[in-house]
């Protein structure tokens, strides 16, 4: 018998043996190691030898298991059938990537051949744990290091030769709509703010669309030994400008999972000067920054940041 571990809910507050029965249909931890056990037996040609954690967030159930050959992996198991197709183009994305020897855990292929699996009604990836530790935005060296990281990783993005296979994904947890705020947070948005932001999004220059990894921040950033380590989560990797992509980041790199703050003044104006080294800003580039920037402070209801990135 495998090893049990006690269930964890990584943002929500509520409890995760319930959950584990409720939203992926296992009666109890035990039944849930053994469905992976079988999982990486038959489609992987793997032996399951530890369960080392198990956390449950929305639509997704992550193990962290450790196999006979002492390789450490997590199985992400997606309860969302039509998002299979989707997660199976992203998961083409990130072994591509691997292949060009960026940071990122490939996906490990099936006895099939495939990159993610179609099993017991849920679409299931198994990948490598990378070394390293989540993002520290408070230490500068991190800041910086994850800046040029995701330069290069947009350098990369805009030359998939595939990219056509994002096209018609769809976000899986989903996303916000361009300038529109989170469900409640209209209404709490100062008026002079309000109107800055509008000002600053009046005829705005088209801008190019490429792959874009949509969710770079903290809890999905390792480092480790003076390196970022990896970038993990493309789960809702799409086509965008990469803009948008550094925008978001710009708010949300000190972000884990509960708590958020934004990162320090100082520290924004780092990741973006060592990102803009290595990948230079577009005119239209450098005229969407600010609006998007004060739009996501803005969304999170971190006024003096908005006020900045929106005087």
């Amino acid at each position: 018998m495998i090893n049990t571990v006690m269930p964890e809910m990584l943002w929500e507050s509520t409890d995760a043996d319930v959950e584990l029965q409720r939203r992926f249909g296992f009666a109890s931890v035990d039944a849930a190691a053994a469905w992976a056990e079988e999982l990486l037996a038959e489609d992987y040609d793997l032996e399951l030898t530890r369960l080392d954690r198990m956390v449950i967030s929305a639509h997704n159930l992550m193990l962290w298991v450790t196999t006979a050959a002492a390789d450490r992996l997590m199985i992400k198991v997606c309860r969302l059938t039509e998002a299979h197709d989707w997660l199976s183009a992203r998961a083409a994305l990130v072994q591509w990537l691997a292949e060009q020897e960026l940071p990122v855990a490939a996906p490990l292929r099936t006895r099939s051949g495939d990159d993610q699996l179609l099993r017991d009604d849920s679409s299931i990836g198994v990948q490598p744990i990378l070394p390293g530790e989540l993002l520290d935005a408070t230490d500068l060296d991190q800041v910086r290091a994850a800046g040029s990281t995701l330069a290069t990783l947009h350098r990369q993005l805009a030359i998939w030769p595939d990219a056509v296979l994002l096209e018609d994904v769809q976000p899986v947890a989903g996303s916000s709509t361009l300038w529109a705020y989170p469900d409640g947070r209209a209404e709490t948005v100062p008026s002079e703010l309000r109107r800055r932001l509008e000002q600053r999004i009046v005829d705005l220059p088209e801008l190019s669309r490429q792959p874009v990894h949509s969710d770079f921040r903290g809890a999905n950033v390792l480092y480790g030994d003076g390196e970022i380590t990896g970038v993990i989560d493309f789960e809702e990797a799409r086509l965008d400008a990469a803009v948008v992509d550094l925008a978001h980041a710009v708010c949300l790199l000190g972000t884990w999972y509960r708590n958020w703050q934004p990162i320090t003044d100082r520290a924004q104006r780092l990741f973006l000067d060592s990102y803009t080294e290595r990948r230079p800003l577009t005119d239209p580039e450098q005229v969407w920054l600010a609006p998007l920037v004060g739009w996501g402070m803005l969304g999170q209801g971190w006024w003096e940041d908005a006020a900045r990135w929106l005087r």
